[in-house]
């Protein structure tokens, strides 16, 4: 006869008003390979007015078999846990590094080229500032060196003019040219230089002031202006308005009040070198404008007098200190310069020595000389002009800022913007070359004359034509590109990591669920027997037609599952030439396929459990109400299982399964399992204590233990819906146990109580007082295990 299997279902039992559903046991159907019909099951009672069941088999052999689970399923969970959930946990402290280095290194990164970027773009620009920085200075230097230059030659010019044409009459100091041709000469010099007045002034010393004066006003007529021969006031005296005839005079101060009048010149001047020497204006361009300095004493007023001095003593052309001219309402710096006259030409003098006779001035102002110097479009350089430093004199210092033909002036002192200073480029200028005496050797007397020298600066408004915020603009792009990609990788990273969360949150549930299907040996050796059947004519597949290699797709990973369904189903995989996998389901196929499953375990023990009256409490609840209890005691019992170590096997209906010695051996399998069934007990009891206030009737319940250790034959029967199974008797009579329990109790087997008092738990069991009957074995003597009172009563 074949072997028995053992399937639990709900079966009714004989009672004394009929056929009713049993409530309190798993019930079993055997079925052989001659019979398939059901045994009426018998009923035995106890001396405690219990009702006993006892399921009948029909043979000795039985096997258990235990609820299936979606096939597409298993092949998913077996590959994630072994090898997706396994290479994902090696590798998360190397993936978290990378992940670290990559962040840091796109932050380097950014910060490099943000900088090099920052710092290209910057230096151009401000490479292009300091060339068109320096450019402009280049710029006015030359154009002050020009002007002074420019006004040197005119002043020259006419000096020579008029020691050409009165030189050789020995004239001095009567000298007058006539009006038509000093016009001439003078505007045309004049517009040379752009200048505000040209002059000619006569040295007069005390000798031969009324000679002169007496010229004077004899050739008054010539200078072209009547008011210089006819007076223009009713002042007779002359402190308001002069003309020729009165001489040469000075300004003084109002005696009676403010402002100043012309007094006549006294002839003295005690703060000069040359006390008795006067240079008053004679022939003057533009007369309208300009015919009351007519006969001014120039050499009695201090400014002036220092450079008529430097003249006189250097014979050299000599520049004033910077004046306020009766010509301006405001203050415009300017200045004269005056050149000497001699009294013969060079080259021609009878002598060696040359005496100075009279000085061209030229009145100027310095913004003239600044403007129309830089093109239009440069703006904002700044001149500070400044005199040389005197014993006698301060320095005077003012500051303009040159734009194109613009040249405004700021105000007085160094007005620059001091950030700045590195750079400021000078610029002195002086009216003569350095002298040489008769020995070769410098005079020195350069020195002594005024000179002015101009610092030129930058400003902000010329540095904002040139440096722009291009740079951090262009700099912020780069930030952003780099921002931008980080965020992308950061999202891909977030997304990827979240994916891989998923499936190792995914594939630790499936693991779990695999642990509770196969034991992780079987599933090894399941896994083992799937690289058996990947050869590697398989693993170098290509597909041809589309030109995809084995890794497209991972088609690698499909084959393998498909072989492991394969496996699990009973099949053998044929690879075609194009790729595809075909499969055979014959019993031939079959027996190609590797060795079976299947091993032997002899010391074990085997543990049911069922809710006593579950049956007809389900039938009063709903569904949410059923499994809400039935979850909250099995999970307990998972838990006291996975803290002891104890196998659980499976759930069915209302009956839970444990089994200690597999899959790995234990020796002490029969004390752990029956410390876990007493466990669950009283858990069993706080649950329903728990869930009386919500469950109705859940007091009513109660649960009863069987206990039987032997051999049995563990493996995976392959073919559809394959799963893990126990076969052999030892599986019988643990339901028998159970099924012939009482509520409350926990019944184990003469074979469970040997073991336990060979490990000295004698004191843990009681023989029950009367022999159970169960068939197929007959009358049986089984014990109750009493772990608690034994403890109690300790």
């Amino acid at each position: 006869m074949g072997p028995n299997k053992l399937v639990l279902h709900e079966e009714y039992g004989n009672t004394a008003s009929g056929r009713r559903p049993r409530s309190h046991s798993c019930n079993l159907e055997f079925t052989t390979s001659m019979s398939s019909h059901s045994n009426n099951k018998n009923f035995a009672s106890e001396s405690h007015e219990h009702q006993e069941q006892e399921v009948e088999p029909n043979h000795n052999n039985h096997k258990l078999s235990i609820p299936h689970c979606p096939q597409e399923r298993n092949s998913n969970i077996i590959h994630q846990s072994t090898q997706e959930v396994l290479l994902t946990r090696n590798n998360t402290a190397s993936i978290r590094c990378l992940r670290i280095l990559t962040v840091l290194t796109l932050i380097t990164a950014t910060i490099i080229v943000a900088s090099l970027t920052y710092s290209f773009t910057r230096s151009a620009e401000l490479g292009r500032f300091e060339s068109e920085y320096y450019d402009a200075v280049i710029k006015v230097q030359q154009a002050v060196a020009a002007g002074i230059q420019d006004k040197l030659n005119v002043a020259k010019t006419l000096s020579a003019i008029y020691t050409s044409r009165y030189g050789t009459l020995n004239l001095w100091p009567n000298a007058t040219m006539p009006y038509q041709d000093f016009h001439d000469q003078a505007m045309g010099q004049l517009e040379i230089v752009n200048g505000i007045a040209i002059s000619f002034n006569p040295i007069i010393t005390n000798d031969t002031r009324a000679e002169f004066e007496a010229h004077a006003t004899e050739s008054a007529w010539m200078l072209g202006a009547e008011e210089l021969v006819t007076r223009s006031c009713e002042d007779a005296t002359g402190a308001t308005c002069r003309i020729v005839e009165d001489g040469i005079f000075r300004q003084a101060p109002n005696p009676e009040g403010e402002g100043i009048i012309y007094i006549d010149d006294p002839g003295y001047s005690p703060t000069s070198r040359f006390p008795f020497v006067m240079v008053p204006v004679w022939q003057i361009y533009p007369t309208q404008i300009n015919w009351r300095a007519v006969m001014f004493n120039l050499h009695s007023e201090i400014n002036r007098q220092r450079a008529l001095d430097d003249m006189l003593q250097y014979q050299v052309p000599a520049i004033t200190a910077l004046l306020h001219l009766v010509q301006h309402d405001e203050m415009n710096p300017s200045s004269i310069l005056f050149y000497p006259v001699f009294d013969q030409l060079e080259g021609y003098a009878t002598d060696w020595f040359r005496n100075v006779v009279g000085s061209i001035s030229i009145v100027f102002s310095w913004d003239n000389i600044l403007k129309q110097v830089l093109p239009s479009y440069i703006g904002g350089v700044i001149v500070v002009l400044e005199t040389s430093i005197l014993d006698e004199m301060p320095r005077q210092q003012w500051t303009y800022d040159v734009s194109g033909d613009v040249v405004t002036l700021m105000g007085e002192g160094d007005l620059h913007d001091p950030s700045f200073d590195e750079f400021e480029v000078q610029a002195r200028t002086s009216t003569v070359q350095e002298g040489y005496n008769d020995d070769g050797e410098v005079s020195g007397f350069k020195d002594n004359l005024i000179t002015y020298n101009m610092r030129i600066y930058p400003s902000v408004r010329f540095k904002k034509r040139y440096v722009s915020s291009k740079p951090f603009t262009m700099t912020l792009v780069v930030v952003c590109i780099f921002v931008l990609t980080s965020a992308i990788f950061l999202c891909y990273d977030y997304l990827l990591n979240h994916r891989q969360n998923s499936i190792m949150s995914f594939a630790s549930k499936a693991s779990r669920i695999v642990d509770n299907l196969f034991p992780r040996n079987v599933r090894d050796r399941l896994l083992r027997d799937v690289e058996n059947l990947h050869s590697p004519n398989q693993e170098n597949n290509v597909d041809e037609e589309h030109g995809a290699s084995r890794h497209d797709e991972h088609p690698e990973r499909k084959q393998i599952i498909k072989k492991l369904m394969s496996v699990m189903a009973g099949k053998k995989n044929n690879v075609s030439g194009d790729g595809r996998i075909s499969s055979e389901t014959s019993e031939t196929a079959l027996s190609h396929n590797t060795t079976p499953i299947a091993d032997l375990f002899e010391e074990t023990s085997i543990m049911f459990a069922d809710i006593v009256g579950f049956t007809k409490w389900s039938s009063e609840h709903s569904p949410q109400d059923v499994f809400h209890l039935l979850e909250q005691l099995f999970f307990e019992f998972d838990k006291i299982a996975a803290k002891m170590n104890v196998f659980k096997l499976d759930r069915i209906g209302d009956c839970y399964i444990a089994v200690t010695g597999l899959p790995e051996e234990r020796k002490d399998h029969c004390v752990v399992l029956c410390r876990f069934a007493n466990e669950c007990r009283s858990k069993m009891y706080d649950v329903i204590d728990q869930l009386k206030c919500e469950l109705r009737g859940v007091e009513q319940l109660n649960m009863r233990f069987g206990i039987h250790s032997g051999p049995v034959i563990a493996g995976v029967l392959r073919g559809q819906k394959a799963r893990f199974e126990l076969f052999g008797d030892t599986m019988n009579t643990a339901s028998r146990m159970e099924s012939l329990s009482l509520p409350g109790r926990i019944q184990v087997s003469e074979e469970t109580s040997k073991i336990l008092i060979h490990a000295g738990r004698e004191h843990w069991i009681k023989p029950r007082k009367t022999l159970i009957h169960a068939k197929g074995k007959g009358e049986i003597q089984t014990y109750w295990l009493q772990i608690d009172e034994y403890l109690s009563n300790s």
